[in-house]
């Protein structure tokens, strides 16, 4: 009998995040993303019930010409990849990959792609949000209403629209890209910070490219930082610049905490000219319990959860599948990774 021809198949997630339907359908992982695994190849499920060590992992990956990985995956570093010898193509359902993608995987020329596209619309769709509730103090009148308070002034609160109003991006990443495409039928003027935004890619987007922060900061009624964790960006939202927005502005961040100084983040909104939604804070996280940002009026808190839904999850895996389907088809990845992009990843 000869060998099975198909792709073999490793799934790292461990079977304790299955649920559903199917045995195999995961929070992450929905039942057609598994069929279409399976429709693919010989699928070895993790049904260990917690995540695989390294040792583990590198005990099955040889033979496997596919890896699906999500979070809690191993380092793929030549220790790794010398034992899997016939791996084409890693694909991530999850967020970032820079802990764990090393240069030895591009150098051995294994495909690399992801669903960061999948939390993108879901973070954007948050940002979104955020941005209305805060707009038009659906959280004040919430929380008055909860107090017992009858009838709160509601027009003395200063409610507004997001309707033409300006709105300053940091960064042009996949959840920069998705909010954009959010806003546009609210007719904003869209500035975007970016370095690495080409002027054809922010007239492509409808979108006004700025050179520094400055303008962005001191002139936006909105204040979104999509902004990606790296060397460069690590503070860039600083004192001076929070000291440049006006007043009755609103800044969102649900990217990370690393690009803002959250302390003359916290002094600015102690003024209450200024109001925020802040889904990420400085690591440790989650926000401390005496942590004075929970006592502000002027701030929307939420507990890093913009890109987390029930769906959201789903696809995460069935984006991974599909990914893989077109690879093993000889089809262009619509989310592959290079080598070059991952320096200004997230």
């Amino acid at each position: 009998m000869s060998a099975d021809p198909r792709p073999k198949i490793l799934v790292l997630p461990p079977g304790s995040i299955f649920v559903g339907l199917h045995r195999h359908a995961a929070r992450i992982m929905s039942d057609r993303a598994c069929e279409v695994l399976e429709g693919l190849g010989t699928v070895e499920w993790n049904e260990s019930g917690r995540v695989l060590t390294r040792e583990e992992v590198a005990e099955r990956i040889p033979g496997c010409t596919a890896v699906l990985t999500s979070y809690g995956a191993p380092r793929f570093d030549d220790e790794l990849l010398a034992v899997a010898s016939d791996l084409r193509v890693i694909g991530h359902a999850g967020g970032s990959i820079k802990r764990f993608i090393l240069p030895p995987v591009f150098e051995r020329g294994i495909a690399v792609t992801h669903a960061a596209i999948t939390i993108g619309e879901s973070v954007a769709e948050w940002a979104l949000t955020v941005t209305l509730m805060a707009l038009r103090k659906v959280h004040t009148v919430d929380r008055a209403l909860q107090a017992g308070e009858a009838w709160p002034d509601y027009l003395a609160l200063g409610p507004r629209e997001l309707y033409r109003k300006r709105v300053g991006v940091i960064g042009a990443s996949v959840v920069g890209r998705a909010l954009i495409k959010l806003l546009k039928p609210f007719d904003p003027d869209i500035l975007v910070y970016d370095p690495y935004l080409s002027d054809q890619d922010a007239a492509d987007l409808g979108v006004r490219h700025v050179d520094s922060l400055d303008e962005l900061m001191a002139t936006s009624d909105i204040i979104t930082n999509h902004a990606p964790t790296t060397p460069e960006t690590s503070g860039m939202v600083n004192a001076r610049l929070l000291g440049l927005v006006k007043d009755g502005a609103l800044f969102v961040n649900t990217a990370r905490a690393d690009a803002v100084d959250y302390d003359a983040l916290l002094k600015e909104l102690q003024t209450g000219r200024i109001t925020a939604a802040l889904d990420v804070f400085p690591l440790p996280e989650p926000l401390a319990e005496d942590s004075p940002f929970r006592e502000l009026p002027n701030v929307i808190l939420s507990p890093h959860v913009a890109g987390f839904t029930v769906e959201s999850r789903l696809r995460l895996g069935e984006t991974v599948a599909d990914e893989f389907a077109r690879f093993f088809a000889g089809e262009p990845l619509l989310y592959g990774v290079t080598a070059d992009m991952l320096a200004t990843m997230g």
